[in-house]
């Protein structure tokens, strides 16, 4: 999977980096990090591709327990659900918070359309095998990426809070 990540375009290629627990065993729990290069945006649907082409997508164990990205962008109400706009980037994603007092904030944020908000939260659909993983993805979301993914966000800061 590493190798799927730095493939990508828009992922800076030096800041991949696998990190395993402990331990023996081909199979150790691990932890792969990476960021976007500057002024660039990470599209998940070419992640996806470029994992569904590799080996992961047929008979293998491997799996993913969570997806966690931070995006920065716009957000705005979609009927009554909120919207975060990427910055720079054709990609959205539909909100929800991990717990009540952040989702008042999210609505609030939500309902002053505001420019400038940056989240943290993990990706629906991105936990199990890799191979039920890359259905799953493509069922519920497409491979055409307009229709927004769910982000389950554990932190949201707006434009004026340091």
């Amino acid at each position: 999977m590493r190798d799927a990540v730095a493939r990508q375009v828009d992922v800076e290629k030096d800041s991949v980096k696998l990190s395993c627990e402990e331990g023996e065993g081909k199979y150790r729990p691990g932890k792969i990090t990476f960021q976007a290069k500057k002024q660039r945006s990470i599209d998940l649907g070419k992640i996806q591709k470029s994992i569904a082409a590799t080996r992961l997508s047929g008979h293998t164990n491997m799996r993913v327990d969570y997806l966690q990205i931070t995006v920065r962008g716009s957000l705005r109400l979609h009927g009554k659900e909120p919207v975060l706009q990427v910055s720079g980037a054709g990609q959205q994603f539909e909100l929800a918070a991990d717990d009540r007092d952040l989702e008042k904030l999210l609505l609030e944020a939500a309902g002053r359309s505001e420019e400038t908000v940056t989240v943290v939260g993990r990706v629906d659909g991105w936990s199990g095998r890799f191979p039920v993983v890359l259905r799953t993805l493509a069922k519920r979301y497409g491979t055409d990426g307009k229709t927004p993914i769910l982000l389950v966000i554990s932190s949201l800061k707006t434009a004026d809070q340091k």
